[in-house]
């Protein structure tokens, strides 16, 4: 948990990225990250090392409509300065939505009480179409709807998770989201939690649509996630077709006067690719 100094003012920067052209968001030596961009532009403006801390750690390819980030500046006079300048000396494929001030207390990442994604899919093939798997060909809907209610409510979510960041105080996710919004030639994936794992919704997307496509069974959700395995559930779909949508905190956390004691750390809510 990153606390400001004695003094500092924290603010809130909310933002979009299409993630072809990065690495993710979390700086890695050497690759263009989002928060990497960020942070060279906010040291530029503040004359020192200034970094953002995000919500989520969304990985290479992923996009966000509704990231948001926090930064910490020691006057009102360095807040103004990124108010104004850091939306104009972004690269056009990050766009700042809005920067305000908030509690000292509010944390991007530890302050959230739930994060909603959208995965893209296209049924065909259409060059144009770079933000979204094209699959070619048709899904059961119904099938898919019907596994997709499987992984509502509070399960280990191992088996949906990349075996390596497995961690060791739980895999347990709270998902009161997942349905279908389905189009004639397209479909888009929704889906809410309290938490998500390393790769956990490209998982499930991969997995439904096997279901989709009749490799599996449609009850399949819940033994595989009885199971802990990652290896008996399906394929991993591609980092182009998720979204990042929106990020959520409780309400009383935006007002500059909240006091209330730090809440606790909801996992490693960074995903998601």
């Amino acid at each position: 948990m990153t606390r400001p100094e004695p003094g500092a003012l924290r603010l809130r920067i909310d933002l979009a990225y299409r993630g072809r052209d990065y690495h993710g968001w979390q700086i890695q030596p050497e690759h263009r990250t989002v928060q990497g961009e960020l942070r060279r532009q906010c040291s530029r403006l503040l004359d020192r090392e200034a970094t953002p801390v995000g919500a989520g750690r969304t990985d290479a390819g992923v996009h966000a409509r509704g990231q948001v980030a926090h930064l910490d500046v020691r006057t009102a006079e360095e807040a103004q300065r990124i108010i104004g300048a850091l939306p104009r000396l972004m690269p056009e494929d990050i766009q700042i939505l809005e920067i305000s001030q908030v509690s000292p207390h509010f944390n991007a990442r530890f302050s959230a009480e739930a994060r909603r994604y959208s995965y893209h899919l296209f049924f065909g093939r259409d060059i144009f179409r770079e933000h979204e798997w094209q699959v070619f060909f048709q899904l059961d809907r119904g099938a898919v709807n019907q596994a997709a209610r499987g992984f509502l409510g509070d399960h280990d979510f191992t088996s949906y998770c990349r075996t390596s960041s497995l961690k060791d105080d739980g895999n347990r996710c709270q998902v009161d989201l997942c349905t279908f919004e389905w189009n004639e030639r397209s479909a888009i994936f929704h889906v809410r939690a309290n938490r998500f794992l390393h790769h956990m919704v490209r998982i499930m997307v991969g997995t439904l649509v096997e279901v989709g496509q009749g490799s599996r069974p449609v009850d399949c959700v819940p033994e595989i996630l009885a199971a802990r395995d990652r290896s008996r559930s399906g394929r991993m779909a591609p980092a182009q077709g998720l979204f990042l949508e929106e990020v959520y905190y409780p309400e009383k956390i935006e007002e500059p006067c909240w006091r209330d004691s730090v809440l606790p750390d909801s996992g490693d809510q960074g995903e998601e690719s």
